[in-house]
């Protein structure tokens, strides 16, 4: 993705966040490591997802062994167990955590009875609650804006796009705001520009828990304040990597309550628009 305008140490705990989706947010991933809760041989895991081929179930779990979050243990060559790795176990925390977000802000899933044939809600599996969250901040660039407001405030799209997509054409940030509006995610203030709703600043404790499990810390860390950390000079080396579009910053992410992400924002008085009576799911 294209280098961000936030600062930099907000900037490698977005680029953590962003892999950590791009890996976990795939259609069934999520069924697969909560169906390896506990460990379970191919075809028992087959059993508990019958509607995926094997063309389909195979190709995921070689994906997620690859990522660290399976592990494979072959005592015969027809006897194989898969389960998941520390890391991955250390994950199932956090995937909780947006399956009540998104118990309490998505739509109903509807189903049309057979007989009646009348539409009515149904409940959603936790895992659906969790694969749909995923969903909607994993589409492109919806994270990196969701930072951005939340680091900003109340935004205009172009100084949005010089946070978020600096490496991109202004008009480049008006569809993924237009699709993250259309989701109940984005809204806008009495001057019309772009806010956070009542339901994204609701994921806060998911986004917390997945920033500390992406960059390796305990959520009690995050939450700890630390030391700040010598700022870089635009004449350092580190500087130079990271580009003259980050900003400086005195200190090294820290939690702030109601805070959407790991860093420290500027507070701003923002008039957030009222709850949307669901989110749309994907």
């Amino acid at each position: 993705m294209p280098a961000s305008g936030l600062p930099a140490p907000a900037h490698r705990d977005l680029d953590q966040v962003i892999q950590a989706l791009e890996t976990t947010s795939p259609r069934w991933n999520a069924w697969i490591l909560m169906n390896l809760a506990t460990p379970a041989r191919y075809m028992d895991l087959k059993a508990q997802m019958p509607w995926m081929a094997d063309g389909q179930l195979h190709p995921k779990i070689r994906t997620l062994h690859a990522a660290g979050l399976i592990q494979r243990t072959e005592h015969t060559r027809r006897h194989v167990v898969y389960a998941l790795t520390d890391h991955g176990a250390r994950l199932l925390p956090v995937l909780d955590t947006f399956a009540q977000w998104g118990s309490k802000h998505l739509e109903r899933p509807t189903v049309k009875d057979p007989v009646t044939k009348k539409t009515t809600s149904r409940p959603a599996a936790k895992a659906e609650e969790i694969e749909d969250t995923l969903s909607l901040i994993s589409t492109r660039h919806a994270t990196a804006l969701l930072w951005a407001l939340q680091d900003r405030g109340a935004s205009t799209g172009a100084a949005l796009a010089s946070s978020a997509l600096p490496d991109a054409h202004p008009t480049a940030v008006y569809y993924p705001l237009s699709h993250l509006a259309k989701k109940g995610l984005v809204g806008r203030d009495r001057e019309g520009k772009f806010t956070l709703t009542a339901a994204s600043r609701a994921l806060a404790p998911a986004y917390q828990a997945l920033t500390a499990w992406a960059t390796g810390r305990s959520t009690a860390q995050a939450a700890s304040p630390r030391r700040p950390a010598p700022v870089p000079t635009q004449a350092g080396p580190a500087a130079t990597t990271a580009g003259p579009a980050l900003r400086a910053t005195p200190a090294t992410p820290v939690w702030k309550p109601g805070a959407l992400f790991s860093h420290a924002a500027a507070a701003r008085p923002v008039t957030v628009p009222a709850t949307p009576a669901g989110v749309a799911r994907q």
